[in-house]
């Protein structure tokens, strides 16, 4: 049985190492929460109390019998057989060894094995318990789709109108603009009531911008032509920008040389701004444009650049926390342009790019602030232009004031591009949210829905195995194990004697009295009965063993009761 409980323990350790136990869990509820944690404390104390008491029985019955049938002192026999009564009595018993040794073993063997006993009482409450945890599952919700398939912009989608909502969309909270962050568009969650996370599809906006070279400009027409794709041209209206102005240039469909109607996907722009490019390479692209003003005789000289942005798309899975709808996982941004280069033109058939592209360069969305010089000479930026400078660091409003006072047009601001590339993307991707926030019934697209995978979180109960309660039960049932093998002599029992008395008591002791006259002599020596005097006049050898003789072994009744020396019958 000793065996069988540091089993017990060795099975409840494996399973703290691979954390088996926490396969049984409950659901948190305040029932399960003050119900089963009461019913785990109570069966483990029952077990043990019940499983201790059943092992203390037989192990001190063979303990006193094995004592009884060795050659030991009588002060032996009376200490071991008081140990037994209990732990108290137990320790009183060591503590006398310290003025008669007569058992400093045996009674020390006694002392730990029911100390051991408190032990796996005390620990036994707290072996197993219910914790609470966080857990978590996977299941399906509905979503609103942040990012609109190609099938939704058609050729009588226009996104125009909503450019100028554009400046708005910085100023609204996260709460609001649930769905967007940054240049991502992210699905979004119709619930609410799940707490955890959702896996969603996340798509990044992301813009590569790149000088166009070989631009001709005609002054007189206020005209230029522009290459317009791998080998088409086309002339376009270009206006003379003010001084670190960017202006998104309006385009529509034209016929390239193969007949077919085709669009750029992308955003074609002016900008006026410095760009920090090799000066060996400023004659190709840069464009001189003159800014003539009434009662100055000098015009301005302005040096304008034409590039070109195109526009792509990347979807990830991102991951949304679903009582806030805001995107938690970063999401991936491609490699941003460190130095302006040439840009390699190249056809799209990708409808959204188009879309997005005609809708920035939409020109009746005027910002209301207007660069008037000569008569021929009046430029109006949109708000897509406004809104792109504002997101570079450039104040259109700021500018309009400089002019007012007769401010020259000297270009102080140095443009990168990727403060470009960023802005463009921006735009874009605010752009196409805000065309899925208003809907079809408001000149925008219908999002569509879809389904999200969420990992949902709640708290459960799981049973738990504490390590340091299992360390010193464990340890304690290892002891127990040794002791009882110490104290019963499992190895070295007679098998063919047996003590004469099952213990000593008051009875077994006046039964004894009586069948020994040398005991009785000798503790009629003792004038005051007290524990010491007792003790000491008890320090003489006894044996008691009934010896089973060939007779009984074939079928007699008759005992031999038989004593060591110094204990006659």
């Amino acid at each position: 049985m000793h065996g069988m409980l540091v089993m017990i323990h060795i099975v409840l350790l494996f399973f703290y190492v691979r954390h088996w136990e926490h396969h049984v869990t409950f659901a948190f509820t305040p029932t399960n929460n003050d119900f089963w944690p009461v019913v785990l404390s109570a069966s483990l104390q029952a077990f043990y109390t019940i499983y201790t008491a059943v092992l203390l029985f037989f192990t001190q019955r063979l303990a006193i019998s094995r004592t009884l049938v060795r050659r030991v002192k009588l002060t032996a026999v009376h200490d071991i057989s008081g140990a037994w009564a209990g732990l108290g009595s137990a320790l009183t018993g060591v503590w006398r060894q310290t003025d008669i040794p007569a058992s400093w073993w045996t009674t020390s063997a006694v002392a730990a094995y029911l100390a051991s006993i408190t032990v796996l009482h005390v620990t036994s409450s707290t072996l197993l318990q219910f914790q609470t945890f966080n857990a978590s599952m996977t299941t399906s919700v509905p979503t609103t789709l942040g990012w609109l398939d190609d099938s939704s912009y058609s050729y009588l989608t226009d996104l125009g109108p909503i450019t100028t909502s554009l400046p708005v969309v910085n100023h609204l909270t996260g709460l609001v603009s649930a769905g967007l962050s940054n240049t991502t568009l992210y699905d979004t969650l119709k619930t609410t009531a799940i707490a955890g996370n959702a896996t969603v599809n996340a798509t990044t906006v992301a813009s590569s911008c790149g000088l166009v070279p070989n631009v001709t400009y005609s002054a007189n027409t206020s005209t230029a032509i522009v290459p317009f794709g791998p080998i088409a041209t086309r002339v376009i209206n270009a206006s003379t920008l003010w001084s670190d102005q960017i202006h998104i240039i309006p385009w529509m469909e034209y016929e390239d040389s193969y007949g077919g109607v085709s669009k750029l996907a992308g955003v074609y722009l002016m900008v006026s701004t410095l760009l920090g490019i090799d000066p060996s390479v400023q004659d190709e692209i840069a464009v001189n444009m003159t800014w003539t003003i009434p009662d100055i005789a000098t015009p301005y000289v302005i040096q304008v650049y034409f590039v070109y942005c195109s526009l792509s798309a990347n979807t990830t899975d991102g991951v949304v926390n679903m009582q806030t709808n805001s995107l938690l996982s970063p999401t991936s941004v491609s490699q941003p342009s460190t130095q302006w280069e040439m840009y390699q033109f190249g056809w799209s058939n990708t409808s959204w790019q188009t879309q997005i592209g005609s809708a920035l360069a939409t020109p009746d969305s005027s910002s209301g602030i207007t660069f008037d010089g000569t008569p021929s000479q009046i430029t109006e930026l949109s708000v897509a232009d406004e809104y792109i400078m504002s997101l570079i660091g450039l104040n259109l409003t700021e500018e309009s004031t400089q002019f007012r006072d007769n401010s020259p047009p000297i270009s102080n601001f140095t443009l990168r591009p990727d403060e470009l590339e960023f802005a463009v993307a921006r735009a874009a991707a605010q752009l196409i949210w805000l065309a899925g926030q208003m809907g079809t019934a408001n000149g925008g697209i219908d999002p569509g829905n879809g389904t999200a995978y969420v990992n949902e979180e709640f708290i459960a109960l799981r049973l738990n195995i504490n390590l340091l309660p299992l360390a010193f039960a464990a340890s304690a049932s290892v002891i127990m194990l040794g002791l009882a093998l110490h104290m019963t002599r499992a190895f070295h029992a007679s098998h063919d004697s047996q003590a004469a008395i099952p213990n000593i008591g008051v009875l077994q002791l006046l039964w004894l009295g009586h069948r020994s006259t040398f005991i009785n002599e000798v503790l009629e020596d003792v004038q005051h009965p007290t524990e010491a005097n007792l003790r000491r006049a008890g320090m003489i050898d006894v044996c008691l063993t009934k010896t089973i003789s060939d007779k009984e072994e074939f079928g007699s009744s008759a005992d031999s009761l038989s004593w060591c020396s110094r204990l006659p019958s």
